[in-house]
Protein backbone atom coordinates (compact mmCIF):
# COMPACT_ATOMS: atom_id res chain seq x y z
CA UNK A 1 0.00 0.00 0.00
CA UNK A 2 2.89 2.35 -0.10
CA UNK A 3 1.49 5.79 -1.96
CA UNK A 4 -1.88 4.73 -1.65
CA UNK A 5 -1.87 5.13 2.10
CA UNK A 6 -2.63 8.81 3.41
CA UNK A 7 -4.03 10.35 6.36
CA UNK A 8 -8.11 10.72 4.80
CA UNK A 9 -8.03 6.16 4.05
CA UNK A 10 -5.84 6.09 7.50
CA UNK A 11 -7.81 7.89 9.81
CA UNK A 12 -11.09 6.76 7.85
CA UNK A 13 -10.17 2.82 8.55
CA UNK A 14 -9.49 3.95 12.23
CA UNK A 15 -12.52 5.74 13.13
CA UNK A 16 -14.63 2.73 11.19
CA UNK A 17 -13.58 0.83 13.94
CA UNK A 18 -10.50 -1.15 12.58
CA UNK A 19 -7.04 -0.07 12.55
CA UNK A 20 -5.47 1.69 10.00
CA UNK A 21 -1.78 1.07 8.56
CA UNK A 22 0.04 4.46 7.49
CA UNK A 23 2.51 2.77 4.68
CA UNK A 24 6.20 4.34 5.21
CA UNK A 25 7.66 3.50 1.87
CA UNK A 26 10.78 2.37 0.95
CA UNK A 27 13.32 4.48 -0.67
CA UNK A 28 10.88 8.14 -0.66
CA UNK A 29 10.49 8.48 2.88
CA UNK A 30 11.37 12.25 4.35
CA UNK A 31 11.08 11.88 7.82
CA UNK A 32 9.92 15.15 9.20
CA UNK A 33 7.05 14.75 6.53
CA UNK A 34 6.30 11.29 7.16
CA UNK A 35 6.11 12.88 11.39
CA UNK A 36 4.34 15.63 9.90
CA UNK A 37 1.20 12.77 8.27
CA UNK A 38 1.96 11.14 12.09
CA UNK A 39 0.60 13.77 14.19
CA UNK A 40 -2.21 15.17 11.43
CA UNK A 41 -3.52 11.40 11.75
CA UNK A 42 -3.47 12.07 15.55
CA UNK A 43 -5.89 15.01 14.25
CA UNK A 44 -8.06 13.28 12.50
CA UNK A 45 -8.49 10.10 14.65
CA UNK A 46 -8.47 9.47 18.61
CA UNK A 47 -8.04 5.92 17.66
CA UNK A 48 -5.41 3.66 17.33
CA UNK A 49 -3.07 3.70 14.38
CA UNK A 50 -0.08 1.81 13.45
CA UNK A 51 2.90 2.33 10.75
CA UNK A 52 4.47 -0.41 8.37
CA UNK A 53 7.75 -0.12 7.74
CA UNK A 54 9.78 -1.59 4.98
CA UNK A 55 13.00 -2.90 6.87
CA UNK A 56 14.92 -3.44 3.07
CA UNK A 57 14.66 0.71 2.70
CA UNK A 58 18.07 2.57 3.84
CA UNK A 59 15.63 4.80 6.12
CA UNK A 60 14.13 1.86 8.53
CA UNK A 61 16.08 3.05 11.43
CA UNK A 62 15.52 6.03 11.00
CA UNK A 63 11.48 5.20 10.41
CA UNK A 64 12.06 3.16 13.52
CA UNK A 65 13.44 6.29 15.72
CA UNK A 66 10.37 8.00 14.90
CA UNK A 67 7.85 5.29 15.88
CA UNK A 68 9.42 5.39 19.14
CA UNK A 69 9.47 8.77 19.67
CA UNK A 70 5.81 9.37 18.75
CA UNK A 71 4.57 6.72 20.61
CA UNK A 72 2.65 4.62 17.86
CA UNK A 73 1.15 1.92 19.50
CA UNK A 74 2.25 -0.88 16.61
CA UNK A 75 4.10 -1.58 13.64
CA UNK A 76 3.65 -3.99 10.87
CA UNK A 77 7.43 -4.55 9.04
CA UNK A 78 8.07 -6.45 5.88
CA UNK A 79 10.62 -7.16 3.69
CA UNK A 80 13.61 -8.44 6.39
CA UNK A 81 13.59 -8.99 10.02
CA UNK A 82 13.08 -6.60 13.14
CA UNK A 83 14.97 -8.36 15.12
CA UNK A 84 17.55 -5.99 15.69
CA UNK A 85 14.75 -3.03 16.31
CA UNK A 86 12.55 -5.42 18.93
CA UNK A 87 14.24 -3.67 22.20
CA UNK A 88 13.79 -0.56 20.98
CA UNK A 89 10.26 -1.34 20.31
CA UNK A 90 9.37 -3.21 23.69
CA UNK A 91 11.27 0.03 25.74
CA UNK A 92 8.36 2.30 23.77
CA UNK A 93 5.69 -0.02 24.21
CA UNK A 94 5.46 -0.68 20.85
CA UNK A 95 3.80 -4.24 19.17
CA UNK A 96 5.25 -5.13 16.72
CA UNK A 97 3.59 -7.63 14.10
CA UNK A 98 5.76 -8.96 11.39
CA UNK A 99 4.49 -9.91 7.78
CA UNK A 100 5.51 -13.29 6.83
CA UNK A 101 5.01 -15.53 4.28
CA UNK A 102 5.97 -18.92 5.30
CA UNK A 103 5.67 -21.00 8.27
CA UNK A 104 9.85 -21.10 8.80
CA UNK A 105 9.69 -17.35 9.04
CA UNK A 106 6.61 -16.89 11.61
CA UNK A 107 8.83 -18.99 13.91
CA UNK A 108 11.95 -16.99 13.41
CA UNK A 109 9.75 -13.85 13.91
CA UNK A 110 8.23 -15.31 17.03
CA UNK A 111 11.06 -16.19 18.59
CA UNK A 112 12.93 -12.65 17.99
CA UNK A 113 10.16 -11.27 19.89
CA UNK A 114 7.40 -10.20 17.44
CA UNK A 115 4.01 -9.88 19.75
CA UNK A 116 1.83 -10.64 16.86
CA UNK A 117 2.07 -12.72 13.17
CA UNK A 118 0.12 -11.36 10.02
CA UNK A 119 0.64 -14.96 7.98
CA UNK A 120 0.28 -13.54 4.47
CA UNK A 121 -0.97 -15.87 1.34
CA UNK A 122 0.31 -15.60 -2.10
CA UNK A 123 -3.08 -14.45 -3.05
CA UNK A 124 -2.02 -11.11 -1.77
CA UNK A 125 -1.12 -7.84 -3.62
CA UNK A 126 2.28 -6.66 -3.67
CA UNK A 127 5.32 -8.53 -2.89
CA UNK A 128 4.38 -12.07 -2.04
CA UNK A 129 5.30 -15.29 -1.47
CA UNK A 130 4.25 -18.93 -2.38
CA UNK A 131 1.97 -20.73 0.37
CA UNK A 132 -1.59 -20.32 -0.42
CA UNK A 133 -3.62 -18.30 2.46
CA UNK A 134 -5.52 -21.31 3.05
CA UNK A 135 -2.27 -23.47 3.48
CA UNK A 136 -0.32 -21.14 5.49
CA UNK A 137 -2.52 -20.05 7.78
CA UNK A 138 -2.85 -23.16 10.09
CA UNK A 139 0.31 -23.96 9.80
CA UNK A 140 1.16 -20.74 10.86
CA UNK A 141 -1.28 -21.52 13.99
CA UNK A 142 -0.08 -24.43 14.89
CA UNK A 143 3.75 -22.98 14.58
CA UNK A 144 3.53 -20.31 17.25
CA UNK A 145 1.87 -19.07 20.44
CA UNK A 146 1.11 -15.35 19.39
CA UNK A 147 -1.88 -14.19 17.77
CA UNK A 148 -1.85 -14.72 13.97
CA UNK A 149 -3.66 -12.30 11.74
CA UNK A 150 -4.41 -13.97 8.44
CA UNK A 151 -3.91 -11.68 4.67
CA UNK A 152 -4.01 -12.33 1.17
CA UNK A 153 -7.41 -12.91 -0.85
CA UNK A 154 -9.58 -11.76 1.97
CA UNK A 155 -12.10 -9.15 1.29
CA UNK A 156 -15.37 -9.35 2.98
CA UNK A 157 -16.95 -11.58 6.07
CA UNK A 158 -17.06 -14.96 4.70
CA UNK A 159 -12.81 -14.76 4.15
CA UNK A 160 -12.71 -13.31 8.12
CA UNK A 161 -14.85 -16.27 8.97
CA UNK A 162 -12.75 -18.77 7.15
CA UNK A 163 -9.78 -16.83 8.61
CA UNK A 164 -11.41 -17.66 12.27
CA UNK A 165 -12.17 -21.21 11.19
CA UNK A 166 -8.46 -21.81 10.33
CA UNK A 167 -7.36 -20.26 13.52
CA UNK A 168 -6.63 -16.81 12.78
CA UNK A 169 -7.94 -13.77 15.53
CA UNK A 170 -7.67 -11.13 12.96
CA UNK A 171 -7.16 -10.04 9.36
CA UNK A 172 -5.99 -7.84 7.28
CA UNK A 173 -7.02 -6.58 4.16
CA UNK A 174 -5.50 -4.04 1.55
CA UNK A 175 -6.96 -4.68 -1.86
CA UNK A 176 -10.24 -4.10 -0.80
CA UNK A 177 -10.03 -0.23 -0.34
CA UNK A 178 -8.73 0.62 -3.06
CA UNK A 179 -11.89 1.15 -4.75
CA UNK A 180 -12.85 3.42 -1.38
CA UNK A 181 -14.32 6.63 -1.62
CA UNK A 182 -11.16 7.58 1.15
CA UNK A 183 -8.25 5.99 -1.08
CA UNK A 184 -6.53 9.05 -2.74
CA UNK A 185 -5.77 6.97 -6.21
CA UNK A 186 -7.00 8.42 -9.33
CA UNK A 187 -10.33 7.45 -10.64
CA UNK A 188 -9.49 5.89 -13.59
CA UNK A 189 -7.60 3.34 -11.63
CA UNK A 190 -10.75 2.63 -9.34
CA UNK A 191 -12.93 1.92 -12.99
CA UNK A 192 -10.53 -0.57 -13.87
CA UNK A 193 -10.11 -2.10 -10.67
CA UNK A 194 -14.14 -2.36 -10.08
CA UNK A 195 -13.98 -4.07 -13.39
CA UNK A 196 -11.36 -6.16 -12.93
CA UNK A 197 -11.09 -10.39 -12.19
CA UNK A 198 -8.74 -12.10 -10.18
CA UNK A 199 -6.77 -13.13 -13.31
CA UNK A 200 -6.01 -9.51 -13.77
CA UNK A 201 -3.62 -9.50 -10.72
CA UNK A 202 -1.05 -11.45 -12.14
CA UNK A 203 2.78 -12.04 -10.36
CA UNK A 204 5.92 -10.80 -11.90
CA UNK A 205 9.51 -11.72 -10.89
CA UNK A 206 9.13 -15.91 -11.42
CA UNK A 207 10.69 -15.77 -14.81
CA UNK A 208 13.79 -13.52 -14.41
CA UNK A 209 14.66 -15.38 -10.88
CA UNK A 210 14.48 -12.04 -8.25
CA UNK A 211 14.15 -13.18 -4.52
CA UNK A 212 10.75 -11.39 -3.99
CA UNK A 213 7.65 -11.57 -6.37
CA UNK A 214 4.84 -8.74 -6.83
CA UNK A 215 1.49 -9.22 -7.67
CA UNK A 216 -0.25 -6.27 -9.41
CA UNK A 217 -2.96 -4.90 -11.33
CA UNK A 218 -2.38 -6.24 -14.91
CA UNK A 219 -1.52 -2.50 -16.85
CA UNK A 220 -0.07 -2.14 -20.14
CA UNK A 221 3.28 -1.22 -18.45
CA UNK A 222 2.70 -4.52 -16.14
CA UNK A 223 2.23 -6.75 -19.71
CA UNK A 224 5.35 -5.21 -20.71
CA UNK A 225 7.51 -5.84 -17.79
CA UNK A 226 6.05 -9.51 -17.62
CA UNK A 227 7.21 -9.41 -21.92
CA UNK A 228 10.79 -8.34 -20.43
CA UNK A 229 11.15 -11.06 -18.22
CA UNK A 230 11.17 -13.84 -21.13
CA UNK A 231 13.98 -12.17 -23.00
CA UNK A 232 17.14 -13.64 -23.30
CA UNK A 233 19.54 -10.73 -22.11
CA UNK A 234 16.57 -9.80 -19.66
CA UNK A 235 18.86 -8.03 -16.06
CA UNK A 236 17.34 -8.00 -12.83
CA UNK A 237 18.93 -4.83 -12.82
CA UNK A 238 16.83 -3.55 -15.18
CA UNK A 239 13.48 -4.97 -14.11
CA UNK A 240 14.00 -3.76 -10.64
CA UNK A 241 13.95 -0.32 -12.20
CA UNK A 242 11.54 -0.61 -14.57
CA UNK A 243 9.41 -1.81 -11.06
CA UNK A 244 10.30 0.85 -9.43
CA UNK A 245 9.38 3.72 -12.29
CA UNK A 246 5.99 2.01 -12.56
CA UNK A 247 4.91 2.34 -9.02
CA UNK A 248 6.21 5.79 -8.87
CA UNK A 249 3.63 6.59 -11.74
CA UNK A 250 1.09 5.76 -9.91
CA UNK A 251 -0.49 9.78 -9.75
CA UNK A 252 0.73 10.63 -13.14
CA UNK A 253 -2.84 10.00 -14.73
CA UNK A 254 -2.67 7.13 -17.36
CA UNK A 255 -3.52 3.76 -15.41
CA UNK A 256 -1.46 1.86 -18.20
CA UNK A 257 1.87 2.57 -17.08
CA UNK A 258 1.58 2.36 -13.38
CA UNK A 259 2.11 -0.46 -11.03
CA UNK A 260 -0.59 -1.00 -8.46
CA UNK A 261 0.15 -3.71 -6.67
CA UNK A 262 -3.72 -5.97 -6.39
CA UNK A 263 -4.77 -9.13 -4.44
CA UNK A 264 -7.04 -11.93 -6.21
CA UNK A 265 -9.94 -10.58 -4.16
CA UNK A 266 -9.85 -7.73 -6.14
CA UNK A 267 -12.27 -10.07 -8.24
CA UNK A 268 -14.71 -8.90 -5.19
CA UNK A 269 -13.66 -5.33 -5.14
CA UNK A 270 -16.68 -4.39 -7.45
CA UNK A 271 -18.14 -1.33 -6.31
CA UNK A 272 -17.56 2.03 -4.92
CA UNK A 273 -18.23 2.52 -1.00
CA UNK A 274 -17.46 4.67 1.91
CA UNK A 275 -14.44 2.88 4.33
CA UNK A 276 -17.56 3.16 7.22
CA UNK A 277 -19.86 1.23 5.04
CA UNK A 278 -17.30 -1.41 4.35
CA UNK A 279 -16.04 -2.23 7.90
CA UNK A 280 -19.80 -2.58 8.98
CA UNK A 281 -20.66 -4.87 6.39
CA UNK A 282 -17.61 -7.35 6.67
CA UNK A 283 -18.13 -7.26 9.93
CA UNK A 284 -21.97 -7.86 9.94
CA UNK A 285 -21.33 -10.72 6.99
CA UNK A 286 -18.75 -12.50 9.82
CA UNK A 287 -21.36 -12.31 12.35
CA UNK A 288 -24.31 -13.71 10.41
CA UNK A 289 -22.49 -16.37 9.18
CA UNK A 290 -23.21 -19.72 11.91
CA UNK A 291 -19.65 -20.17 13.55
CA UNK A 292 -21.57 -21.23 17.09
CA UNK A 293 -19.85 -24.87 16.01
CA UNK A 294 -16.36 -23.75 15.92
CA UNK A 295 -16.47 -22.24 19.18
CA UNK A 296 -16.72 -18.64 17.98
Amino acid sequence: MTLVTDVNLVSAVSNAGALGIYAAGIDNINIECLRNQIRKLREATDRPFGINIMLASKYAAQVVDLVCEEEIPIVTTGAGSPAKYIDKFKKAHVLVAPVVSSIEAAVKMEAAGADIIIAEGMESGGYIGRITTMSLIPQVVDAVNVPVVAAGGIADGRGMAAAFVLGAQGIQMGTRFLTTAECAIPEKCKEILVKASSKDAIVLGDRIGVSMRIRALNTRMITEIAAYEGEKDASIERYEKAITEAIGKLYTGDPEQILLGAGQSVGLTNDRIRVQELIDTVIKQFRDIELTKFGY
